[in-house]
């Protein structure tokens, strides 16, 4: 395997940066780029808002968010192609809970 350069990452931080140009308003993010798989990103978000967001912001279909679970948590997902670089990106959560006398 080759040491590679910033060289091989260059289209995946490119369209990254194109993203935070066109929506600055987006949710911030945990992002993680690897030289191992130079022209994919994974994008951990806070809540399932801010998933909801950078779908929209993806032009990702609502039908291809999937509800899975992400050790004993709940979380949403999904996975696109954007400028020829996959996105994985999720969501763990706290389900809300409705008290019985708040029924």
């Amino acid at each position: 395997m080759s040491a590679g350069t910033m060289a091989e990452q260059v289209a995946t931080l490119t369209c990254l940066a194109g993203i935070a140009v066109s929506h600055p308003n987006l949710p911030g993010a945990h992002i993680t780029a690897s030289l191992h798989t130079p022209n994919e990103l994974s994008v951990q978000l806070r809540s399932p808002s801010a998933l909801e967001s950078w779908r929209e912001a993806l032009g990702v279909p609502a039908e291809k968010v999937v509800a899975d679970r992400i050790g004993d948590r709940p979380s949403l997902e999904f996975d696109a192609t954007v400028y020829r670089i996959k996105f994985h990106v999720y969501a763990t959560y706290e389900p809300t809970t409705v008290e019985a006398s708040a029924a």
